[in-house]
């Protein structure tokens, strides 16, 4: 199974000295004895070096140190090979290795000398002794003669016969001639680099790439050299990288086991490299903001943000069966065309289902079509998923079982896909993304970026939306009922009319009226009672309830104890109401029966009522009416009762729709609010994007300024287009929203949208346009006409307007994407910052380098590309050299193609030789083409 093959932090310690020299080691027990090997049974033994080799990278694993700089004083005093400390190290590093379970230490042969200050020459990482007699002689070939090194054990100074070894000298010999690297030692200190002004030329040697600080923080006197702002100590080009080392003397550990002051791993440096050794060093010192690290911690330790692991793919008809393992970072695939790097790119998208659903243009569409034409029978895609550091979920697809899960747990395996934060694009869909006029596009990228946030507030919407709907279905009823309320009291009104007219019986008909009025107010009265005992049990019953309130066993949160506390203290509030609110109501359902017996009691009054009706009909016969007169009375009677009880009945279905009116505005004005809560995270969105671009980009957020969504809305309330008004309607809108735009400039009202301007309008709140008071009255009436379309606008939330302005590295401003200033590359690239700026997740990206010329490439994207790369994982196809080299790529796999299919060339960081050539051959038509355009351009 293939690995991962890119660069990853290596621990290293640049300057580690061993008990090779004595008179320096300060561990008495780890001293080498005189002999080295001293004689046993004739044979000289090694097995108390051998022991104390052992140990010592022993402490280097404890310390899980997995490169080391052995920088011995001149190297050695001795002559011998199997005398020096660092053959044994050497040949003990396998087993010590093995014993532990760990890899091999990557030890860097090499020594300290003293040209006036003291320097560490580190070479190639050694694995047998040949490599250190190498090593020897370039120190003898410097000027000192292994007997020439040490005097009353002390080491002597880098000489070649009376005059000292120049730093230029020590560069051209060890780098330039034998290919090691070159560190000013503890620079920072009295003896070192930086401590005397008549080192400034030696500084400002380009051929010295890094040297050793003491102390980080750096004091300003130093760091003002190192960041090139001291004008004395300032020098062509880039500074040197600094890095920190133990300068160790001995294994000697505290109570906790931390190094001591000056042993072994005291101080140390993180280095990114695919592997030790003198080109990653070289590399890494060239580019120090990106490969170094000055910290205790793993830098790679801080980095939990979810990440594809792995792509493997098999069956396709031209790419052939790929392992491709991602760094956490930045990685690049690269290839010439037809090589399949953008295929792989859409196999990632296919794993993930991200190539489902209609957004997608008719181009982008076509180009998954043919990705799948490349699918065998036997074709599958594999990926591996980690959200949480060391959970890796793995996620198949094959053509006819679609997706499976292998390794992992998903509820719902296509809901699980599609809340994984991943994103691909391609160049197609970044330039249709910054169309002119694409704000959906550019709202639809902020939400993504705050949909947790968003989500519970667009569910809170779509409820609230539903109320609203039942809401305006009671406004219908409540006209409904007034419209057939007037009916009711005109039918009465007339009934009673008719029943006045006999007037033989005027006075009892009269009084009869009055019992019935007084018959009507006891129920009423009774009514409204029970309803009021009716709304106290409702409450009673709300407040048995805990509503909102949880159980109080929340773990997960911060401070979880007090949230707990805190739920608790608030159901014993809701107990203590709900337990005077149910006494209320016992006490008003007593109060009641007792008013209802009120005096006399209503059972006597009613009879006495009743006696009216009786005394009525009396007088009617007494008074000789004829019979059908009578009959007549008594029909007018019996509808009377009819229309009166169906009013009372309709008036308290009124009387309980009533208040639903001003819940409706309630609810109305909530929804305005909860749009502006939208905004707002929207904008808080945009505000904290726009801080992590760092300058590059300001994204801009207008509330509901969408002009052409609310014109769609408002057309749908458009009257007949042969009608004055209906000529004018866009004309109208426009200068509606216009003044709605310019409304919320001034007040910056917290809940606000077009609709609800035009009602305050329409009602004289707000002021009338002067160019629309031509339209005033008509507009009015029309508007109030539209019930049905009117309250349809009202729910239309208008989208609120998006852009982004992109900005040069010195902060002017280019322009925006929504103007015409940008070039389409240059719009592209300020969506470049916005996708890079926003979230976490990993961003798959074909040849974002596409439209944008060179210079803008090393100026814009590559900066943008280092900024972001250590806080999300990037992978991006291209053929464009900055985007792996200068953006300094983690990993770059490269394709070719062999026999029709596109194979893998070779993979890993820019330090490895064949990803090196790999770069070179792919992207700059091989190592002699760049030498020609070097040479030619006088580079």
């Amino acid at each position: 199974m293939s690995e991962y093959q890119g660069m990853r932090w290596f621990k290293m310690d640049f300057q580690v000295q061993t008990p090779e020299d004595n008179r320096h080691w300060a561990d008495e027990d780890m001293r080498l004895l005189t002999p080295r090997r001293p004689m046993e049974d004739g044979e000289p033994s090694e097995l108390d070096i051998q022991s104390k080799a052992q140990r010592f990278l022993r402490r280097c694993h404890e310390l899980e140190l997995e490169a080391i700089g052995i920088t011995d004083h001149n190297f050695s005093e001795k002559i011998e090979p199997r005398d020096w400390f660092l053959t044994h190290l050497i040949e003990q590093n396998r087993t010590v290795a093995r014993e532990l379970g760990r890899p091999p230490l990557y030890i860097l042969p090499g020594f300290e000398v003293d040209i006036g200050y003291h320097v560490l020459c580190l070479f190639e990482p050694a694995t047998k002794v040949s490599h250190l007699r190498r090593v020897n002689m370039i120190l003898i070939k410097l000027g000192l003669a292994e007997t020439q090194r040490f005097r009353a054990g002390m080491p002597t100074a880098l000489r070649r016969g009376d005059e000292a070894v120049s730093l230029k000298t020590l560069l051209d010999v060890v780098q330039k001639e034998h290919g090691g690297i070159v560190i000013a030692a503890h620079a920072d200190q009295h003896d070192g680099l930086l401590s005397a002004a008549r080192n400034i030329d030696d500084y400002k040697l380009p051929g010295l790439l890094a040297l050793e600080v003491t102390s980080y923080p750096m004091p300003e006197k130093y760091r003002s050299i190192l960041e090139g702002r001291n004008k004395d100590w300032s020098r062509v080009g880039r500074q040197p990288a600094y890095v920190q080392s133990s300068d160790a003397k001995s294994l000697k550990a505290d109570a906790e086991g931390h190094p001591l002051e000056n042993a072994l791993g005291y101080r140390h440096t993180w280095v990114k490299s695919s592997k030790p050794s003198i080109s990653s060093l070289r590399q890494a010192f060239l580019d120090g903001k990106s490969r170094l690290r000055l910290q205790e911690a793993r830098p790679s330790d801080e980095q939990t943000h979810p990440r594809i692991v792995f792509l493997k793919c098999r069956g396709f008809k031209f790419l052939a069966d790929q392992e491709i393992y991602f760094s956490p970072n930045l990685n690049t695939l690269i290839g010439g065309r037809g090589t399949g790097k953008s295929t792989a790119l859409e196999l990632l998208r296919f794993a993930f289902g991200r190539d489902q659903g209609d957004s997608f243009s008719a181009t982008t569409r076509a180009k998954f079509e043919r990705v799948r034409a490349t699918f065998t029978e036997d074709a599958e895609v594999q990926v591996g998923w980690e959200s949480i550091p060391g959970q890796v979920d793995v996620v198949s697809l094959k053509p006819q079982e679609g997706h499976v899960l292998l390794q992992g747990e998903a509820h719902d395996l296509e809901i699980f896909l599609r809340q994984l934060p991943v994103q691909f694009y391609s160049q197609q869909q970044l330039s249709e993304l910054t169309d002119i006029g694409g704000g959906g596009s550019l709202l639809a990228m902020i939400d993504e970026a705050c949909s947790v946030e968003l989500q519970g507030l667009k569910g809170q919407e779509d409820t609230l939306r539903a109320e609203i709907q039942q809401l305006f279905a009671g406004m219908d009823q409540i006209g409904a009922l007034t419209e057939e309320i007037k009916i009711l009291k005109q039918e009465i009104q007339e009934l009673n009319r008719q029943w006045q007219a006999r007037r033989e019986v005027q006075d009892e008909a009269q009084q009869y009226q009055y019992a019935e009025a007084a018959r009507r107010y006891f129920e009423q009265v009774r009514t409204q009672i029970n309803d009021d005992i009716q709304r106290f049990t409702h409450l009673t019953e709300d407040l048995s309830s805990r509503g909102v309130l949880n159980d109080a066993q929340v773990q997960v949160w911060p401070r979880s104890e007090w949230f707990n506390e805190f739920t608790l203290e608030a159901a014993k509030i809701r107990e203590g109401y709900q337990a005077q609110v149910a006494g209320l109501a016992a006490q008003l359902r007593q109060d009641a029966s007792n008013l209802f017996n009120y005096g006399e009691g209503w059972e006597r009054i009613s009879k006495e009522l009743e006696g009216t009706k009786s005394s009525f009909l009396l007088a009617c016969r007494e008074r000789g009416l004829q019979p059908q007169d009578v009959a007549r009375l008594q029909e007018i009677d019996k509808a009377r009762q009819s229309k009166q009880q169906s009013l009372q009945e309709k008036e308290g279905r009124l009387g309980v729709l009533a208040p639903q009116r001003e819940q409706l505005n309630n609810s109305l004005e909530a929804m305005n609010v909860l749009w502006g809560r939208q905004f707002a995270i929207r904008q808080r969105t945009a505000l904290e994007i726009t801080e992590r671009a760092q300058g590059s980009i300001r994204v801009v957020i207008q509330q509901m300024a969408d002009a052409e969504g609310f014109l769609r809305a408002w057309g749908l309330m458009a009257p007949d287009g042969r009608s004055r008004l209906g000529r004018a309607w866009e004309y109208i809108g426009k200068i509606l929203f216009e003044s709605f735009s310019e409304h919320q400039k001034a007040a910056q009202p917290e809940a606000d949208s077009p609709w609800l301007h035009i009602r305050e309008v329409m009602a004289e709140r707000r002021e009338l346009p002067l160019a629309l008071l031509e339209y005033k009255e008509e507009l009015k009436s029309y508007v109030k006409s539209q019930t049905v379309p009117w309250r349809i606008a009202r729910l239309t939330r208008v989208d609120d307007r998006v852009d982004i302005e992109l900005y040069r590295a010195d902060k002017t401003l280019v322009g925006s994407v929504q103007s015409q200033a940008l070039s389409e590359g240059q719009r592209n690239t300020a969506v470049l910052h916005l996708l890079l700026a926003k979230g976490e997740g990993p961003i798959v990206i074909d040849q974002p380098e596409d439209e944008l010329d060179s210079n803008f490439i090393y100026r814009e994207l590559v900066p943008l590309l280092r900024k972001v790369k250590n806080q999300r994982q990037l992978i991006l196809a291209t053929h464009n050299a900055n985007l792996p080299v200068n953006a300094d790529t983690d990993l770059v796999y490269a394709l070719e193609v062999t026999k029709g299919m596109g194979v893998k060339l070779a993979a890993g960081g820019l330090d490895r030789g064949d990803t090196a050539t790999a770069v070179l051959d792919i992207m700059e038509g091989s190592a002699e083409a760049f030498k020609r355009r070097f040479d030619k351009y006088h580079f």
